[in-house]
């Protein structure tokens, strides 16, 4: 009776012919949707012609709590603006959406993470390293008009984009839900 033989190449293309295909295929669903929030050639926000450029900590000593970061101060009027709409469910829940879904062609969740602490999937590829939302101390120092200014303008010196094509309403909407991180 002829001894069977073990053929290393024949074994891994008989066992499970589609694993290759699926995992490439999940690889690159994986890819294709941070594609353009991480392409090499983006470059960091340019200051707007009014903003005072600062040094930028990623970290306070202490920890990451509170963060002592040098972002450059909204211009007036923004410094002293307060939201607009009322903090209801409804103004919360839009907010929720823009940030987990609706801003594109990058969602704030992508760097801020899903729970606003800063921990986005692609966080590590950044200096400094996103805004955490949940920290109290760091928070109540930024203004309404601080955080609305950024959105709408970016943030020089960081990855933070400028989202021109929000419309005021969402950008204010966005605000009251990035507060609530540290309510």
């Amino acid at each position: 009776m002829p001894q069977a033989t073990y053929h290393p190449n024949k074994e891994k293309s008989m066992c499970c012919p589609n694993t290759k295909r699926l995992v490439v295929l999940i690889g690159l669903s994986f890819l294709l949707a941070l594609w353009p929030g991480c392409k090499g050639e983006e470059k960091v926000s340019e200051p707007a012609p009014e903003t005072q450029v600062v040094e930028m900590k990623t970290m306070d000593p202490a920890g990451l709590c509170p963060q002592t970061r040098g972002t450059s101060p909204a211009p007036e009027p923004y410094t002293g603006m307060t939201n607009i709409l009322p903090a209801n469910k409804e103004n919360l829940a839009a907010g929720k959406q823009l940030f987990h879904q609706g801003v594109q062609p990058v969602t704030c969740e992508t760097c801020h993470g899903f729970k606003g602490d800063g921990f986005g999937v692609i966080f590590a590829r950044m200096q400094p390293y996103p805004r955490d939302f949940t920290c109290y101390q760091t928070m109540k120092e930024v203004s309404d008009g601080q955080i609305f200014w950024i959105i709408k303008h970016g943030s020089h010196g960081t990855r933070m984009k400028l989202f021109k094509e929000l419309e005021e309403g969402e950008i204010w909407q966005l605000v009251h839900y990035v507060r609530h991180f540290s309510d």
